[in-house]
């Protein structure tokens, strides 16, 4: 069923305005059923209306009807939260509205929504359209909207038809006939012939198989040849245009395969890169195929929850400053949000990278959502128009790449590449010397070209992504974006709003104040730091319910597996619950009946007083505290040897050992190993098995475990090669390992 969404149209009020308004929505309304009818294959009842068009007479006006209260974020009115068009008269393009320009202040709050700018005849027609975002028509268009309904569709299908998706359902439903190529399967046929698979077949669906087709169908289009115009092509343009990006790339393999082909893309052997070092594992598999040097930020490890906090701004100025300007980094790589949910403040560190020559890259995998909803920008009535998703026209990152099928309507696997506007700025507009760099490595023709950035990315994506691409993966990433440009709004909206009825009703039932029972930015970015102030926020979409201690949680973890509740992660405290774009109403309710029967486990953790307890935390921090004292590349393309972990301190590691979730490397090639990692190791074994630990020798699932290292020739030969840059040695499967 379509819901019911909001047309906000700001004009000057007539006399005529209530026949005109009600015939602009009618046939509006008649326009979009049919364009969902067409795009979606979605029927609804004749007379029910999925558009309501509210008129305001002015900017101020504008914002009373979107917004019920003021401050830097302002809650969405129930017509605020359902809007999905903005139709703007040309007499107010130039209007100001809490202290900015009009297009300004819908660029912060309501960048992904389209605006149409609608003229008369006899008024200007060179109005300059701020983006990609806006467009114009003759305001006939709308008012006479029963001569126009063409045009109107045609409109609304430029806005929200989802390319790839459609022409996909087309082919398949109209075009497809005997098929003679990949995959096997044959449009579902070996499934649903087979007595013995059919079974599978009815479960999946019969479209689920159509739609798996082959780069056969050129038609179609293929991600390893992205130039031609093709519906893949212009799905990947939509969404960058919905995203707000200068280009947005699918990928089919996960996050893990965008962070590789963009690393390798941005960085050369021997580069330095400045990394946070609890990021995912792929970020470090990059680092080790791009041949780069990692310069790990400081880990702040929050002993008494349990999680990892963000990196503080002062830790990236002091890492940034510790290098003379000639060794400078290349690019800062920051995960935000983090996987509790902290959001950094994007602006202020591509500040101040842009200051010193480095491009800043965000793994955005855990919020594909910020750009749709008002609640994720910051400075409104300041003039600083700035948001919290990375790579926003106005401010941010220069790269960010999500994991769509985290958080939005999409298949495992599914994920995106944005680069911002910002970069394509910076590498053929800038002319300063910290970027001089960057225009010698894209360069065509002596200048900074960003066809030709564009070309090795699409270069490298060949290398990790799979020729034979799932397409209904694609079809997925594609629907994914216009869901949230045409619905996103109120999708985020509701849930914000039942996050916030949840974490009240919780608190009652337990007695106590909300931050006593869910952890908020302090709590998980520790003490030491005023985190507000700096610009950091915590995402109410990540919930991080506190358990009273580790049996307290271990408790709890059974209390929802016995209700058929799962959650996302847990700590020795706490308990991670993610709010998507699939979480229903209901959900809050079967999770809070645990929470209410099981309210004596749930509160702060109380600060440990035992010595075993605070061992730990210093073992954890020291874990992580090492930097790499061989190239990560070579000692990762060494032959190596196995050796138990009982044997391995003082080794240097040439594997990746990571505890998962989260994904964050303990052991990474080119760190020498100590007993403080080793007994991290075997404190996950402990606690959850060693299947827990990803990377570990073994056979079957008792001890003894085993991690491979540098063999003892091949250390002594990277020992007394002392610092040496990779690009002056091969990369050989048996050749040394030179220092970072």
């Amino acid at each position: 069923m379509i819901r019911t969404l909001s047309v906000f149209y700001l004009h000057k009020p007539s006399r005529q305005d209530a026949r005109i308004l009600q015939v602009m929505e009618y046939g509006m309304t008649d326009a979009f059923r049919e364009f969902c009818r067409e795009t979606f294959d979605a029927s609804v009842p004749h007379d029910y209306p999925p558009l309501k068009l509210a008129a305001v007479p002015s900017a101020e006006a504008l914002a009373k009807s979107l917004f019920t209260s003021g401050g830097p974020r302002g809650v969405l009115t129930e017509q605020g939260r359902a809007c999905c068009l903005f139709l703007i008269d040309a007499d107010f393009i130039d209007a100001f509205l809490e202290g900015m320009d009009l297009r300004e202040w819908l660029k912060l709050f309501f960048p992904a929504i389209p605006k149409v700018v609608l003229v008369r005849r006899g008024q200007s027609r060179d109005i300059a359209m701020p983006s990609r975002r806006w467009t114009k028509k003759d305001v006939s268009v709308f008012r006479q909207p029963a001569r126009h309904r063409e045009r109107l569709v045609h409109l609304f299908k430029s806005f929200w038809m989802p390319r790839f998706s459609s022409a996909l359902r087309q082919y398949v439903t109209v075009k497809a006939g005997t098929n003679w190529h990949t995959p096997g399967h044959n449009g579902g046929r070996a499934f649903s012939q087979s007595p013995f698979l059919r079974g599978l077949s009815d479960s999946f669906g019969d479209m689920i198989f159509r739609t798996d087709l082959s780069v056969s169908v050129e038609s179609l289009g293929d991600l390893s040849s992205p130039e031609g115009r093709t519906p893949l092509s212009e799905a990947q343009k939509l969404t960058s245009e919905i995203f707000g990006t200068v280009q947005s790339c699918y990928v089919t393999n996960g996050t893990s395969t965008s962070n590789k082909a963009m690393l390798m893309t941005l960085l050369r052997p021997g580069e330095t890169v400045l990394v946070d070092r609890n990021c995912h594992k792929s970020v470090h598999h990059a680092i080790v195929t791009s041949g780069a040097v990692p310069q790990y930020l400081p880990a702040r490890w929050n002993r008494r929850l349990g999680v990892w906090g963000p990196v503080s701004m002062e830790d990236i100025r002091a890492a940034i400053a510790s290098r003379p300007p000639e060794a400078r980094p290349r690019m800062l790589v920051l995960t935000t949000c983090t996987y509790e949910g902290v959001l950094y403040p994007v602006w202020s560190i591509a500040r101040l990278c842009e200051r010193e020559g480095l491009l800043f890259y965000a793994d955005e995998a855990w919020a594909a959502y910020l750009a749709f909803h008002p609640f994720y920008a910051a400075g409104r009535g300041t003039g600083d128009a700035v948001r919290y998703n990375a790579v926003s026209e106005s401010s941010g990152a220069h790269f960010s790449v999500q994991s769509t099928h985290k958080t939005l309507a999409a298949f495992s696997q599914a994920s995106m590449i944005h680069v911002s506007m910002r970069f394509k700025r910076l590498l053929e507009e800038d002319s300063s010397p910290a970027f001089r760099w960057l225009r010698r490595r894209f360069s065509l023709h002596g200048r900074g070209s960003y066809e030709k950035f564009s070309h090795d990315l699409h270069e490298f994506l060949r290398y990790w992504h799979s020729t034979s691409p799932h397409y209904p993966f694609l079809a997925a990433l594609d629907v994914a974006g216009v869901q949230m440009r045409l619905e996103g709004m109120k999708i985020v909206d509701e849930r914000i709003r039942w996050v916030s009825a949840f974490r009240k009703r919780v608190a009652e039932a337990c007695g106590r104040p909300e931050n006593e029972c869910f952890a908020g930015l302090e709590d998980i970015a520790g003490p030491g730091v005023d985190w507000r102030a700096a610009g950091f926020m915590k995402d109410p979409l990540k919930v991080v319910l506190m358990l009273r201690s580790q049996h307290a949680c271990d408790a709890f973890k059974k209390a929802l597996l016995k209700a058929h509740i799962q959650w996302e992660k847990a700590s020795s405290n706490t308990i991670l619950f993610l709010v998507t774009a699939g979480t229903a109403e209901e959900h809050f309710e079967y999770l809070f009946r645990v929470c209410r029967q099981y309210r004596r486990l749930i509160g702060p953790p109380a600060p440990s007083k035992h010595r075993r307890e605070a061992a730990s935390a210093q073992t954890v921090a020291a874990a992580v505290s090492a930097q790499p004292e061989i190239l990560p590349h070579y000692a990762a393309l060494c032959d190596g040897e196995l050796v138990s972990l009982e044997d391995a301190p003082g080794r240097i590691a040439s594997q990746f050992i990571v505890p998962y979730p989260p994904g964050i490397p303990v052991l990474i090639p080119g760190l020498r190993i100590t007993a403080d990692m080793v007994k991290l190791i075997r404190d996950v074994i402990a606690a959850d098995g060693p299947d827990a630990v990803h990377g570990l020798f073994r056979r079957g699932n008792h001890p003894p475990y085993m991690i491979e290292v540098l063999n003892r020739d091949e250390e002594a030969r990277a020992s007394s090669m002392g610092p040496a840059a990779p690009s002056s040695r091969p990369a050989s499967r048996h050749g040394s390992a030179p220092r970072a």
